[in-house]
This record gives structure tokens, sequence and C-alpha cells, in this order.
């Protein structure tokens, strides 16, 4: 099978609660050293998933930079897409649940040279519920394989709504093996809302990225509740 990035090999960590071993990629000229731990209590936010992975080789691929960017990642899981996007020059807010900011924050603490800093923030965000918390003004939201129940989107779909604008950038990767059903019935969903193109495709690894932008408001359109 191709990687989707180019791993390293990976070694075990002894003694440590939150990683139980390190897994190194090259991404955009970088090494990223970031520390996982097998599904657990936690679910399964604590491993690197194919979709992250596949959205990293798409900003490798198109040579993307993110400088004076404001960005935000949801359910970032192990951080791993969203520190990249720190040391591709963005301005970013990494997010997810807040048992598993622990871990995020120390694959930043890791990843992140100190004058970088300034430049990331790592917060609890749980979709539809704390989303009008954060502001509306980013430039790009990205995710990785977080359309995993039915019942999570219309929650992204109402988190989408506040945080985008029309200048905002969406990117969207999915593993499809998961539940290709699934996954392609929440894009239909997410469509109505926002202009979808299929930007990237790993074949072997059956992951998917797609670009999405807020549609231009209009009298027939729907309103999320």
């Amino acid at each position: 099978m191709t990687a989707l990035l180019k791993e390293m090999p990976s070694h075990i960590v002894q003694g440590d609660d939150d990683f139980t071993y390190k897994v190194f990629y090259r991404a955009c000229g970088f090494v990223l050293e970031i520390g996982v731990k097998p599904p657990s209590e936690l679910g399964f936010g604590t491993m690197v998933w194919d979709a992250a992975l596949g959205l990293c080789q798409y900003f490798e691929e198109q040579r993307m930079r993110f400088s004076q960017r404001k960005v935000i990642e949801l359910g970032a899981g192990t951080g791993i897409l969203g520190i990249l996007t720190v040391l591709l020059g963005g301005d970013v807010t990494i997010t997810d649940k807040p048992e598993l900011l622990k871990r995020i924050e120390r694959n930043v603490s890791v990843n992140i040279p100190s004058s970088c800093r300034p430049r990331v923030k790592v917060c609890a965000l749980s979709w539809g519920d704390d989303h009008t918390l954060f502001p509306s003004d980013y430039d790009f939201i990205l995710g990785g394989d977080i359309m995993y129940s039915r019942a999570s989107v219309p929650l992204i779909l109402k988190t989408l709504q506040h945080l985008s604008n029309e200048r905002t950038i969406i990117y969207f990767a999915s593993t499809m093996w998961i539940n290709r059903n699934l996954i392609s019935s929440g894009y239909q969903t997410l469509s109505q809302y926002f202009d979808s193109d299929l930007v990237y495709r790993n074949k072997d690894k059956y992951v998917n990225v797609y670009r999405m932008t807020k549609k231009t408001p209009s009298d027939g359109d729907r309103v999320v509740p």
C-alpha cells in the first residue's frame, strides 16, 4: 500500500500514561513527531488517521502556505494537521474534546518552536454546543475524519455555519471505507449550504479531500435552526 506521508520508524514510549509510542512523519519539509495511543476510554482521538494524513499530503502537493491566515481545526485528535498548519505560517486554533487537549498540547510542545507558539491555541470545542464562543472570521476550517456518526452531521453543520463567512475555505478529508454511505450522506447535507469540490483522492487508502465554501445567501436558502 502507498503511504500518504513519508512515515519514519516509530518507537515505544515506556512508562507514559499519555502516549504508547511515537510516530514520525515527513511533510512539507518538516519532520513531525506525534505521540499516539491505541483506542481506549478516550475513543479514537488518540490515533493518527488516514484522512488527516491525506490532507497533510494535499497541502504538500499544493505547496500551500498559511502565512497571516486564521485557521481552526475541528476534532484534531493528535493535532498533526493543526501542527503542520502552524509550521506553514498559520495562526491556528486546534480544538477537540477536553479530555484530549493534554495530549495535543504535548504534541504541540514537541513540534512547534517557541518563536511560533504565539500562533497556536489548543482549546475545547463541542460541535453544536459552545461553537458560538468562537469568532466567525476564520480564513480556513480544517477537519479529518470527523463525520463518523449521523448524529454528528447536524452539529458539524451548525458549527460550520457559525465559524465561516463567504471568504472562508473549508478543507475536510474523509477515509471513505469507514462508512461510505454515512460519509456521502453527510457531505450531501453540507452541500445544501456549502459549495463543495473533490480536490484530492488517494485511491490506495480511499481518502477523499473536499474543498468547501459558504453559498451566497439568497431568498430561497434554508436556515439552520
